[in-house]
Protein backbone atom coordinates (compact mmCIF):
# COMPACT_ATOMS: atom_id res chain seq x y z
CA UNK A 1 0.00 0.00 0.00
CA UNK A 2 1.06 3.43 -1.15
CA UNK A 3 4.90 4.17 -2.55
CA UNK A 4 7.60 2.25 -2.54
CA UNK A 5 10.63 3.67 0.44
CA UNK A 6 12.94 0.66 0.00
CA UNK A 7 16.06 2.95 -0.64
CA UNK A 8 19.67 1.91 0.78
CA UNK A 9 18.73 5.23 2.65
CA UNK A 10 15.93 4.59 4.58
CA UNK A 11 17.07 1.46 5.15
CA UNK A 12 19.96 2.42 6.80
CA UNK A 13 17.97 4.32 8.59
CA UNK A 14 16.19 1.60 10.21
CA UNK A 15 19.42 -0.56 10.84
CA UNK A 16 20.60 2.42 12.89
CA UNK A 17 17.15 2.63 14.94
CA UNK A 18 17.35 -1.26 15.62
CA UNK A 19 20.80 -0.79 16.87
CA UNK A 20 19.97 1.87 18.90
CA UNK A 21 16.76 -0.36 20.08
CA UNK A 22 19.24 -3.55 21.03
CA UNK A 23 21.56 -0.90 22.82
CA UNK A 24 18.88 0.52 25.32
CA UNK A 25 17.30 -2.95 25.64
CA UNK A 26 20.44 -3.80 27.44
CA UNK A 27 21.65 -0.81 28.93
CA UNK A 28 20.50 -0.59 32.85
CA UNK A 29 18.29 2.10 33.52
CA UNK A 30 19.48 5.54 34.66
CA UNK A 31 21.88 6.43 31.50
CA UNK A 32 22.50 9.47 29.68
CA UNK A 33 24.36 8.11 26.80
CA UNK A 34 25.13 5.28 24.95
CA UNK A 35 28.02 4.69 22.29
CA UNK A 36 27.92 2.28 20.21
CA UNK A 37 31.54 1.91 17.76
CA UNK A 38 32.23 -0.92 15.16
CA UNK A 39 35.63 -1.26 13.10
CA UNK A 40 35.04 -3.90 10.43
CA UNK A 41 37.16 -5.15 7.90
CA UNK A 42 36.13 -7.66 5.55
CA UNK A 43 35.25 -10.39 8.20
CA UNK A 44 37.23 -9.04 10.99
CA UNK A 45 34.78 -6.99 13.28
CA UNK A 46 34.98 -5.67 16.96
CA UNK A 47 32.01 -3.70 17.89
CA UNK A 48 31.89 -1.63 21.16
CA UNK A 49 29.25 -0.42 23.63
CA UNK A 50 29.49 1.82 26.68
CA UNK A 51 26.99 3.33 29.04
CA UNK A 52 27.78 6.58 30.17
CA UNK A 53 31.49 5.49 29.47
CA UNK A 54 31.70 2.28 30.83
CA UNK A 55 31.84 -1.03 28.66
CA UNK A 56 28.28 -3.15 28.26
CA UNK A 57 27.66 -6.27 26.73
CA UNK A 58 25.06 -5.87 23.73
CA UNK A 59 23.77 -9.47 21.63
CA UNK A 60 22.84 -9.24 18.43
CA UNK A 61 24.34 -6.58 17.16
CA UNK A 62 26.76 -8.27 14.62
CA UNK A 63 23.68 -8.67 11.98
CA UNK A 64 22.30 -5.54 11.59
CA UNK A 65 26.07 -3.83 11.53
CA UNK A 66 26.78 -6.09 8.73
CA UNK A 67 23.18 -5.23 6.42
CA UNK A 68 24.34 -1.45 7.59
CA UNK A 69 28.03 -1.98 5.41
CA UNK A 70 25.83 -3.60 2.58
CA UNK A 71 23.57 -0.98 2.36
CA UNK A 72 26.06 1.41 2.37
CA UNK A 73 28.15 0.46 -0.27
CA UNK A 74 28.64 2.87 -3.09
CA UNK A 75 29.66 1.89 -6.08
CA UNK A 76 33.15 3.52 -6.79
CA UNK A 77 33.53 4.91 -3.27
CA UNK A 78 32.89 1.37 -1.12
CA UNK A 79 31.67 1.51 2.28
CA UNK A 80 32.49 2.44 5.50
CA UNK A 81 34.94 0.88 8.04
CA UNK A 82 33.93 2.31 11.10
CA UNK A 83 30.50 3.50 12.23
CA UNK A 84 30.18 5.32 15.76
CA UNK A 85 26.62 5.92 17.09
CA UNK A 86 25.24 8.21 20.22
CA UNK A 87 22.37 7.82 21.89
CA UNK A 88 20.97 10.03 24.59
CA UNK A 89 17.41 9.51 26.39
CA UNK A 90 14.34 10.87 25.93
CA UNK A 91 14.55 10.83 22.07
CA UNK A 92 14.55 7.97 18.95
CA UNK A 93 17.43 10.52 17.79
CA UNK A 94 20.81 9.92 16.88
CA UNK A 95 23.98 11.15 16.21
CA UNK A 96 27.18 9.43 14.91
CA UNK A 97 29.89 9.60 12.40
CA UNK A 98 31.30 6.94 10.02
CA UNK A 99 34.64 6.47 7.93
CA UNK A 100 35.64 5.15 4.90
CA UNK A 101 39.37 5.66 4.93
CA UNK A 102 41.12 5.72 8.10
CA UNK A 103 42.35 2.20 9.56
CA UNK A 104 39.47 0.95 12.02
CA UNK A 105 42.14 -1.38 14.00
CA UNK A 106 45.87 -0.39 15.12
CA UNK A 107 46.81 -3.97 14.85
CA UNK A 108 47.42 -5.24 11.22
CA UNK A 109 44.74 -6.56 9.08
CA UNK A 110 45.17 -10.37 7.90
CA UNK A 111 46.11 -10.75 3.89
CA UNK A 112 43.14 -12.60 3.07
CA UNK A 113 40.51 -10.22 5.47
CA UNK A 114 42.11 -7.37 2.97
CA UNK A 115 41.12 -9.06 0.00
CA UNK A 116 37.90 -10.50 1.03
CA UNK A 117 36.89 -6.72 1.68
CA UNK A 118 37.92 -5.69 -1.42
CA UNK A 119 36.24 -8.36 -2.86
CA UNK A 120 32.90 -7.87 -1.04
CA UNK A 121 32.97 -4.50 -1.19
CA UNK A 122 35.05 -3.13 -4.35
CA UNK A 123 36.34 0.34 -4.58
CA UNK A 124 38.31 2.36 -6.86
CA UNK A 125 40.37 3.80 -4.26
CA UNK A 126 42.08 2.02 -1.44
CA UNK A 127 43.69 3.42 1.41
CA UNK A 128 47.67 2.92 1.88
CA UNK A 129 46.87 0.58 5.00
CA UNK A 130 44.54 -1.58 3.24
CA UNK A 131 46.90 -1.94 -0.03
CA UNK A 132 49.81 -2.96 2.42
CA UNK A 133 47.90 -5.69 3.90
CA UNK A 134 46.93 -7.27 0.67
CA UNK A 135 48.77 -10.54 0.11
CA UNK A 136 51.55 -9.44 -2.25
CA UNK A 137 50.62 -12.24 -5.03
CA UNK A 138 47.43 -10.16 -5.85
CA UNK A 139 47.80 -8.60 -9.37
CA UNK A 140 46.39 -4.86 -9.29
CA UNK A 141 47.15 -2.29 -11.47
CA UNK A 142 49.71 0.43 -10.58
CA UNK A 143 48.37 2.99 -8.19
CA UNK A 144 47.05 6.21 -9.95
CA UNK A 145 48.01 8.46 -6.99
CA UNK A 146 50.34 8.07 -3.85
CA UNK A 147 49.19 5.83 -1.59
CA UNK A 148 46.14 4.58 -3.75
CA UNK A 149 45.40 1.77 -6.05
CA UNK A 150 42.57 2.13 -9.29
CA UNK A 151 40.13 -0.77 -8.99
CA UNK A 152 38.21 0.74 -11.63
CA UNK A 153 38.32 -2.35 -13.50
CA UNK A 154 36.85 -4.73 -10.71
CA UNK A 155 33.47 -5.29 -10.26
CA UNK A 156 31.46 -2.09 -9.31
CA UNK A 157 34.30 0.17 -10.57
CA UNK A 158 34.36 3.43 -12.38
CA UNK A 159 33.99 6.77 -11.75
CA UNK A 160 34.71 7.66 -8.42
CA UNK A 161 31.66 8.89 -6.08
CA UNK A 162 31.62 10.70 -2.86
CA UNK A 163 32.53 8.52 -0.01
CA UNK A 164 30.73 6.95 2.98
CA UNK A 165 32.52 8.96 5.21
CA UNK A 166 31.40 12.18 7.80
CA UNK A 167 28.88 13.41 10.43
CA UNK A 168 25.41 11.34 10.64
CA UNK A 169 22.63 13.18 12.93
CA UNK A 170 18.56 12.04 13.06
CA UNK A 171 16.39 14.32 14.75
CA UNK A 172 12.73 13.77 14.91
CA UNK A 173 10.33 15.93 12.77
CA UNK A 174 7.93 16.98 15.47
CA UNK A 175 5.70 19.76 13.00
CA UNK A 176 5.72 20.95 9.51
CA UNK A 177 3.50 23.60 7.74
CA UNK A 178 1.94 23.24 4.69
CA UNK A 179 0.75 26.09 2.81
CA UNK A 180 -2.16 23.94 -0.24
CA UNK A 181 -3.33 20.79 -0.89
CA UNK A 182 -4.42 18.75 -4.08
CA UNK A 183 -6.96 16.01 -3.55
CA UNK A 184 -6.27 13.00 -6.24
CA UNK A 185 -9.63 10.25 -6.68
CA UNK A 186 -8.46 7.18 -8.49
CA UNK A 187 -10.50 4.38 -9.27
CA UNK A 188 -9.37 2.51 -6.22
CA UNK A 189 -8.06 4.92 -3.99
CA UNK A 190 -7.86 8.59 -2.76
CA UNK A 191 -4.84 10.91 -1.74
CA UNK A 192 -4.44 13.77 -0.15
CA UNK A 193 -1.03 15.57 -0.91
CA UNK A 194 -0.27 18.48 1.35
CA UNK A 195 1.99 20.78 -0.25
CA UNK A 196 4.19 23.92 1.26
CA UNK A 197 1.82 25.69 -1.67
CA UNK A 198 4.47 25.16 -4.43
CA UNK A 199 4.24 22.38 -6.79
CA UNK A 200 6.78 19.82 -6.25
CA UNK A 201 7.56 20.71 -2.39
CA UNK A 202 4.98 17.83 -0.97
CA UNK A 203 5.13 17.91 3.06
CA UNK A 204 2.49 14.27 3.94
CA UNK A 205 0.50 12.34 1.75
CA UNK A 206 -2.68 10.75 2.74
CA UNK A 207 -3.64 7.71 0.85
CA UNK A 208 -6.98 5.72 1.53
CA UNK A 209 -7.47 2.22 0.21
CA UNK A 210 -10.62 0.78 0.80
CA UNK A 211 -10.28 0.02 4.43
CA UNK A 212 -6.47 0.88 4.50
CA UNK A 213 -4.53 3.92 4.79
CA UNK A 214 -0.78 5.03 3.95
CA UNK A 215 0.58 8.16 5.67
CA UNK A 216 3.84 9.31 4.46
CA UNK A 217 6.28 11.93 4.46
CA UNK A 218 8.23 12.14 1.19
CA UNK A 219 11.65 12.58 2.63
CA UNK A 220 11.20 9.43 5.28
CA UNK A 221 9.08 6.53 5.08
CA UNK A 222 5.46 6.11 5.72
CA UNK A 223 3.45 3.40 7.88
CA UNK A 224 -0.07 2.19 7.31
CA UNK A 225 -0.40 1.11 11.24
CA UNK A 226 -0.05 2.86 14.11
CA UNK A 227 -1.64 5.94 13.88
CA UNK A 228 -3.31 6.40 17.17
CA UNK A 229 -5.61 9.20 16.00
CA UNK A 230 -5.39 12.22 13.60
CA UNK A 231 -7.18 15.63 14.98
CA UNK A 232 -7.76 18.57 13.40
CA UNK A 233 -7.75 21.42 15.68
CA UNK A 234 -8.44 24.80 13.77
CA UNK A 235 -5.46 25.32 12.20
CA UNK A 236 -3.74 21.93 13.23
CA UNK A 237 -3.40 18.86 12.33
CA UNK A 238 -2.30 16.60 15.16
CA UNK A 239 -1.09 12.58 14.77
CA UNK A 240 -1.20 10.58 17.88
CA UNK A 241 1.52 7.74 16.41
CA UNK A 242 2.79 4.50 18.28
CA UNK A 243 6.90 3.80 18.57
CA UNK A 244 7.01 2.08 15.03
CA UNK A 245 4.54 4.28 13.43
CA UNK A 246 6.49 7.13 14.19
CA UNK A 247 9.92 6.15 13.60
CA UNK A 248 8.59 4.73 10.49
CA UNK A 249 7.64 8.07 9.27
CA UNK A 250 10.65 9.83 10.86
CA UNK A 251 8.68 11.97 13.51
CA UNK A 252 8.29 11.97 17.26
CA UNK A 253 4.99 10.57 19.14
CA UNK A 254 3.14 13.43 18.17
CA UNK A 255 3.30 15.13 14.86
CA UNK A 256 1.55 18.36 14.06
CA UNK A 257 0.57 19.55 10.44
CA UNK A 258 0.36 23.62 10.99
CA UNK A 259 -2.36 24.38 8.34
CA UNK A 260 -1.14 27.77 6.57
CA UNK A 261 -4.51 28.61 5.07
CA UNK A 262 -7.71 30.56 4.67
CA UNK A 263 -10.86 29.62 6.12
CA UNK A 264 -12.19 28.44 2.82
CA UNK A 265 -9.87 26.23 1.97
CA UNK A 266 -9.61 24.67 5.78
CA UNK A 267 -13.63 23.62 5.36
CA UNK A 268 -12.10 22.08 2.04
CA UNK A 269 -9.39 20.50 3.80
CA UNK A 270 -11.86 18.71 6.24
CA UNK A 271 -13.83 18.01 3.58
CA UNK A 272 -11.00 16.15 1.64
CA UNK A 273 -9.61 14.16 4.68
CA UNK A 274 -12.93 12.81 5.69
CA UNK A 275 -13.40 11.54 1.79
CA UNK A 276 -9.81 10.56 1.78
CA UNK A 277 -10.09 8.65 5.57
CA UNK A 278 -13.48 8.16 6.75
CA UNK A 279 -13.98 4.36 5.23
CA UNK A 280 -10.44 3.38 6.20
CA UNK A 281 -9.65 1.45 9.61
CA UNK A 282 -8.73 5.49 10.61
CA UNK A 283 -12.43 6.29 10.72
CA UNK A 284 -13.07 5.80 14.85
CA UNK A 285 -9.64 7.49 15.24
CA UNK A 286 -10.74 10.86 13.26
CA UNK A 287 -11.26 13.62 15.74
CA UNK A 288 -12.72 17.09 14.59
CA UNK A 289 -13.17 15.65 11.06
Amino acid sequence: MGPSYGSRHHQAHALRMRIGDLARAAAAPGWSRLTVRRAQVGTLARTTVTRDGEPITVAGLDEPFQRLREVSWTEGAGTWFTCELTFTPGTRGYTGRVDDTDRPFEDTVPGLVALGELAAHPRDRVPPWLLDALPTAVPLPLPQQPGHRDTASWPGGGKPVPAISGELAYVPATRTTVGGFELVEERDRTTLVFTDGRAGHDRLICVGHGSAYWIARPEASGTNTGVRSITLDGAVLRFDLTTEAADAMWTGPTFEVRLDLPPDRLTALRAALGRVLAATSLKEALVGL
